[in-house]
């Protein structure tokens, strides 16, 4: 085992003794409540890296609008520390259940997969992460009673359509 492979397994350690790693780790749970979406626009199969012009319209009149046919989609998550006074991001892409977290423009720790690829551990940042996941918790249980009766009333509504289905298609009542 090379001396890279070892300092990997003994930051994973680390990392997962801190509670950052996966999903359901501080650094997501943090761009998850503290957080804005990251929205793409067009279909899920193609992905599109670039903006198209807003301005560039027929009419000048016209308000651009999507078009029936386009979809706009959740891809992730991203948490600004600037606005509460500390440069800080942290981002979360679904796709590849990429998490990474920048401090002061460097990236401090990075996650692909479930696999660790970088970890800086270093006191002033980490004070600051759990800052946000002591803060992000008390939102979270804030939320739990709104979307426990958003699951039920989902819940509920998928159960009417399910009986509703069987009652057109074999007749049930």
């Amino acid at each position: 085992m090379n001396k890279e492979q070892m300092i990997k397994e003994a930051r994973t350690i680390e990392a997962m003794k801190n509670g950052y790693m996966g999903l359901e780790g501080k650094f997501a749970i943090i761009a998850k409540h503290l957080g804005q979406p990251v929205i793409a626009q067009g279909s899920r199969v193609f992905e599109q890296t670039f903006l198209d012009d807003p301005y560039a319209v027929d009419d000048p009149e016209e308000i651009a609008t999507l078009d029936e046919d386009e979809n706009s989609h959740e891809i992730g998550l991203q948490f600004d520390g600037l606005s509460r006074g500390i440069n800080m991001t942290i981002s979360v892409q679904y796709y590849l259940r990429e998490i990474t977290c920048r401090y002061q423009g460097q990236v401090v720790y990075k996650e692909i997969s479930g696999e660790l690829e970088g970890y800086v551990p270093d006191e002033t940042w980490e004070e600051k992460v759990e800052e946000f996941s002591s803060l992000s918790r008390k939102i979270e249980k804030q939320q739990r009673p709104i979307e426990k009766r958003k699951i039920a009333e989902e819940n509920q509504k998928r159960r009417i359509e399910i009986l509703e289905v069987f009652k057109n298609k074999w007749g049930l009542t």
